[in-house]
């Protein structure tokens, strides 16, 4: 969508109620409208660009766990959290929240080497205390460093810049809290935001934060969770809302202020997931992964900040603010919505396929397993699965959802033969893959 377009839409909107940090029963800030943004998604746009620039240049090395870039980083994130006027509220009266990440020994898979320090970055703009309870709003800064494990060029050592994975989403926590530090005097709850590290080894830091909150936060107290981890692609408008499912009211409250900015928002699924939200939803606390899809350069060294729509993310920023501004204001607690299934981390795989799930799920909302990418040299790959393959039956299991496909790899065998349907194009492709040995 072009701005004029998406001016004229807001004013078309705007003309009805408010744009910015509403509820349903009323509307906060009266003389925001269509005339802030036509006024200022340029300079969000320029600042969204330049911040995500800065955080994927090759001079970061990649943001890999352990390394100066991705100190570097860290300092940075706390050095716009002070100037954004964010209260720091990490340890010791600072804005880090630090935490160790075991590193395995290689000669011995049942020791540990030792740990290699990272630090959180946390900081908080203060309600007028109306409300009890606080918001919070995150977004992991780390990536892959020179590639390795986890990238999708594994023998490749060139910086891995994580221009959308996820300096985007990065950026978009700093400007959601320019913005929400405009109007903080309206805001009735506390709205905490956190930058994530050591999220590419597994939501480590996120996880720390929930398990060992800084002083002065209780998990009990978090209304809800917002998480932006790779937003800096947006195509067609299209958004995809994850988590949609993990609270009762998030279609009401997020459909209006997706099509108030002209985005077409697909909202749904429970709140576990491949990012930091999973951490949240784990200890009972309603989330949002906010999410512009997968793309041919996830987790390689391509990822670069030129292709980085920058409009795009500042509008998701935007967006964000206005969702946290409305939870900050809502009286009364959101009604969490849990799985019985439980986090796909927690579920012991016995095999593997070397697939990428796209949790955004089929576009047209079928069942089945939309495939992001296939790891080169995985089974997967082995078989003749591609990237925009549809999963919908494994051996004899009918295959609707991600749950679906962990309980398959959660019972196989490495060694085992199985025949794979999948939609392609439109028609039903049969392969037949061999399970390997998790990793």
């Amino acid at each position: 969508m072009s701005l004029d377009r998406l001016y004229r839409a807001l004013k078309h909107v705007a003309a009805a109620s408010c744009l910015v940090l509403a509820s349903a029963g009323s509307a906060l800030g009266q003389t925001d409208g269509s005339e802030r943004i036509s006024s200022g998604i340029d300079a969000a746009a320029e600042r969204y660009a330049a911040d995500v620039q800065w955080l994927a240049d090759d001079a970061r090395q990649g943001r890999g766990l352990g390394s100066e870039g991705l100190a570097k980083a860290g300092m940075w994130m706390e050095k716009q959290f002070k100037t954004i006027g964010l209260q720091p509220s990490g340890d010791d009266g600072g804005f880090r929240h630090v935490f160790g990440v075991p590193i395995p020994d290689p000669s011995n898979p049942h020791a540990q080497k030792g740990f290699v320090y990272a630090f959180n970055v946390i900081g908080r703009i203060p309600g007028n205390g109306e409300l009890d309870g606080v918001v919070v709003v995150g977004a992991h800064y780390d990536h892959l460093g020179y590639g390795g494990e986890g990238s999708l060029e594994p023998d490749s050592r060139a910086i891995h810049n994580g221009a959308d994975d996820n300096a985007s989403g990065a950026a978009a926590l700093l400007e959601v809290a320019r913005q929400m530090q405009e109007r903080r005097g309206q805001l009735k709850r506390d709205v905490v935001f956190m930058a994530f590290s050591a999220e590419e080894r597994g939501l480590v830091g996120a996880s720390n934060i929930v398990r060992r909150p800084p002083e002065g936060l209780s998990m009990d107290d978090v209304v809800a969770m917002l998480n932006m981890d790779m937003v800096g692609r947006l195509r067609d408008d299209k958004l995809s809302v994850l988590g949609g499912d993990s609270a009762e009211e998030w279609d009401a409250m997020v459909e209006p202020l997706c099509e108030r900015f002209g985005l077409e928002c697909a909202i749904g699924g429970d709140g576990f997931g491949s990012s930091d939200q999973s951490a949240f939803f784990a200890a009972d606390i309603p989330v949002l992964h906010f999410f512009t899809g997968t793309h041919a350069e996830y987790h390689k060294p391509s990822d670069d900040a030129d292709l980085i729509n920058a409009e795009g993310g500042a509008r998701v920023a935007w967006l964000v603010s206005d969702v946290a501004g409305t939870i900050a204001n809502r009286t009364g607690d959101l009604t969490l919505v849990k799985t019985s299934d439980g986090p796909q981390q927690r579920m012991a795989l016995r095999a593997r396929l070397g697939t990428i799930p796209d949790y955004a799920g089929p576009a047209d909302g079928s069942p089945g397993l939309l495939l992001s990418d296939v790891r080169p040299d995985s089974p997967a790959e082995a078989a003749g699965l591609q990237r925009g393959d549809i999963i919908i039956r494994i051996g004899e299991m009918d295959i609707a959802s991600v749950q679906d496909y962990m309980v398959v790899l959660s019972e196989a065998n490495p060694g085992d033969t199985a025949p794979v349907i999948v939609k392609r194009d439109g028609e039903e492709v049969e392969l037949e893959v061999t399970f390997g040995a998790p990793r």
